[in-house]
């Protein structure tokens, strides 16, 4: 399940920055595990930019969750 991913990308010493992709194409940068919530039954997570706006993501919507590649100067969140 996606979700056991973003808990373990969450939980890497040391943490290293992540992406997640949703089904629609969006993509959603976690710079820090601060930016980001898991619901208790892994079913939503809710990922704040640097503006603390948050957004709410279906984990059932998620496509992917992978390592940033290079791109540690963009902000979290929408992109």
């Amino acid at each position: 399940m996606v979700v056991e991913s973003i808990r373990e990308f969450n939980r890497a010493v040391p943490f290293k920055p992540y992406e997640i992709q949703m089904a629609s194409g969006q993509c959603y940068e976690v710079p820090h595990p601060d930016f980001i919530s898991i619901s208790p039954r892994g079913s939503f997570v809710v990922l704040f930019d640097a503006n603390e706006h948050p957004y709410h993501l279906s984990t059932l919507l998620v496509e992917r969750v992978s390592l940033l590649k290079g791109r540690r100067g963009r902000k979290s969140g929408k992109h």
